[in-house]
């Protein structure tokens, strides 16, 4: 049997559980150290942040053919926390933090879970109509939730809500957000992807459309507050990663008056046209843009999302590259002058 080392702290529940069922594990504060310290020629890697499965025993055996590759268990949906690896192969110290080995054999076989993480929700809101029965009802399902409710401006707001928290990374629920019975915020995303900005899918009630309009939020917490706030669009501006997550979060239910509903229509259609928005596809942009200007003219203030829509296009086209005056979308009292000039 090869050796296994705990990296963590040895007073951790995770390495006293590991430790009664396999009374030679060891417990090292790095995996360079566990290298050091193996007396076999692969090692165990077990990170402090999963649980073991009850029937994953540590008896796989190398083959042939891969003793040099690091071989990685599924832990959960991903590959980052068990390994089996060579004591004198060469990992990198940006292989080790990440979890991401490049010399790698991907192994089927389910070992561990990731341990429940109970990051720090808060609610975010401005002048929206129903945000007091939209908290209400997150509060009452999610206890630990927070609230930051009327900071001026996108940017200021998401980095006080980052300033509440105390965990690395804290989701977002935006004022008008109907949260789905079925989402538990549970996800623990993959190691590697822990400065990833991670957006759910939303449901739009005026065009039906889902995607990441309006979805509920994953971001890292210290980054967030560090963010650059000269860029128009919030979310693409905190981090140079990005996860897509392609599970319905929420009903994103801004169409609760007139000038909320054009306003949001306007400031997404003005991102989408105007390109804004890093990695966007020009051809899934452009059938949204006109889904937005085109389709729910019968719904509850669905003539204000159209004409927002429209206004918010034209305005994005025609200050494509002009970051100043993009800025001005995330400026809600120069929004309520547009809508009042717009005189719909």
């Amino acid at each position: 049997m090869y050796d296994v080392f705990f990296i963590g702290d040895n007073a951790s529940p995770q390495y006293k559980k590991l430790k009664q069922r396999f009374i030679t594990a060891k417990c090292t504060s790095s995996v360079q150290e566990a290298k050091q310290k193996s007396l076999t020629s692969f090692l165990w890697i077990v990170y402090n942040d999963i649980q073991i499965n009850d029937d994953f025993n540590f008896d796989y055996k190398i083959d042939e053919y891969s003793k040099e590759y690091t071989h990685v268990f599924k832990n959960g949906d991903f590959y980052d926390g068990v390994a089996l690896m060579p004591k004198n192969g060469y990992h990198s110290p940006g292989e080790i933090k990440a979890r991401f080995f490049i010399n790698k054999k991907i192994i089927e076989q389910q070992a561990s879970v990731p341990l429940k993480a109970e990051y720090d929700i808060v609610f975010i809101s401005y002048n929206e109509p129903d945000a007091d029965k939209n908290y209400s009802k997150l509060k009452e399902r999610f206890p630990r939730a927070k609230r930051v409710h009327g900071v001026k401006g996108i940017h200021q707001a998401h980095i006080q809500a980052a300033k509440l928290c105390n965990t690395d990374l804290f989701w977002i629920v935006d004022g008008d957000a109907i949260i789905l019975n079925d989402f538990s915020f549970d996800y623990v995303p993959e190691h590697h992807n822990g400065e990833a900005v991670h957006v759910w899918r939303s449901k739009n009630p005026i065009n039906d459309m889902v995607y990441g309009y309006g979805g509920i939020k994953l971001f890292p917490t210290q980054l967030t507050i560090d963010m650059d706030t000269s860029r128009p669009d919030m979310t693409t501006s905190i981090s140079n990663k990005f996860v897509a997550v392609k599970k319905v979060s929420n009903i994103t239910a801004f169409n609760t008056g007139e000038f909320e509903t054009w306003k949001s229509a306007f400031r997404e259609c003005c991102k989408l046209s105007s390109k804004v928005i890093d990695r966007q596809k020009d051809d899934e942009t452009n059938k949204r843009l006109h889904t937005w200007c085109t389709a729910g003219a019968d719904r509850t203030y669905g003539k204000y999302a159209i004409a927002g829509a429209k206004a918010g296009a034209a305005y994005g086209a025609r200050n494509q590259g002009n970051l100043e005056a993009l800025k001005l979308i995330n400026d809600f009292d120069w929004l309520q002058e547009q809508f009042d000039a717009a005189n719909i």
